[in-house]
């Protein structure tokens, strides 16, 4: 069993997740999220957020080969986006890059981002949630639960 993501500039999620479905994937889904790349100049404008889409699946091993050609095909070109699986049934599987999620409060992911590009990180993808992993339960307030709220980030890093 693989588990699948594939990072795409918004409005190309649902292609892509036509593209998994059709090619045997399943539990697909997609969430928004926003893009990073190392650019001084986007930088110094503050215009250096991307907004992204996350298309998630789990599919067959057997399907990875054709799966990835196909998501190859689509992502040709440069600043299209970027895939990636990692298995779930394996754990002698070795890569040449490891997925980094740092989980930290809500406006503190770019600079978590910053740092990491400053120590050689090419780019990261912000995803914004809530909720806690602690066995806590959230405190109400006019009859509505108050969840913390998060951000995610995620980054390929190269493996050394």
């Amino acid at each position: 069993m693989q588990y699948i993501r594939v990072i795409l500039p918004r409005g190309k999620g649902s292609g892509f997740m036509k593209l998994l479905k059709d090619n045997g994937a399943f539990g697909v889904s997609c969430f928004y999220g926003e893009g990073s790349a190392p650019s001084e100049i986007l930088n110094k404008l503050h215009v250096d957020k991307q907004k992204k889409e996350i298309v998630t699946a789990l599919f067959d091993k057997e399907n990875t080969i054709i799966l990835f050609d196909k998501i190859k095909e689509k992502l040709k070109g440069v600043n299209t986006g970027i895939a990636f699986a990692t298995s779930l049934d394996r754990k002698d599987y070795t890569m040449d890059y490891v997925c980094l999620y740092v989980i930290c409060d809500r406006h503190q992911g770019q600079k978590a981002i910053h740092i990491a590009q400053e120590n050689g990180a090419r780019g990261a993808t912000l995803v914004h949630g809530r909720g806690s992993a602690e066995n806590v339960k959230s405190p109400i307030f006019l009859n509505m639960a108050i969840e913390p709220e998060k951000d995610i980030v995620i980054m390929l890093i190269k493996k050394n």
